[in-house]
């Protein structure tokens, strides 16, 4: 008897799981406003020499790249610190570029530009949906 009670509870949880993701999916795909605006933060320490690069230089470079997949961009620039493999503190200075109307596959392709230009041995991407209206 308490097998036949566990595997109702187990299939009336998965059956309730299964509504609550299709519901949140088919909301979040119908009703969600905006769009996708994306996020690179790119170091401006090269991963080679372990030289910082000029800001005015690296921003020169990224913009060229950036311009050839979007009509336009916020860009500034961001303070930035992480642990290496031996636990020591590292900073660096990061360009911030936020950009929308344009899809995953031109951010890819920034990305990989700009990681060959720069000497970067990854760009970190974040993905926000949001509502931007111009007046």
């Amino acid at each position: 008897m308490e097998n036949k009670n566990a595997i109702i509870g187990i299939a009336v949880v998965a059956v309730v799981a299964i509504i609550a993701v299709t519901a949140v999916s088919v909301w979040n795909n119908g009703n969600s406003p905006g769009e996708d605006i994306y996020r690179l933060y790119v170091g401006m320490n090269d991963s080679i020499t372990h030289e910082d690069y000029d800001p005015e230089y690296a921003t020169a470079v990224v913009d060229k790249i950036v311009v050839n997949y979007s009509d336009g961009f916020t860009r500034y620039i961001a303070n930035g610190g992480w642990r290496d493999e031996n636990g020591i503190m590292c900073y660096e200075n990061s360009l911030v570029y936020m950009i929308q109307g344009i899809d995953s596959a031109k951010v890819k392709k920034i990305c990989d530009e700009v990681k060959e230009a720069l000497n970067q041995s990854s760009v970190l991407v974040t993905i926000s949906r949001e509502r931007a209206d111009y007046y």
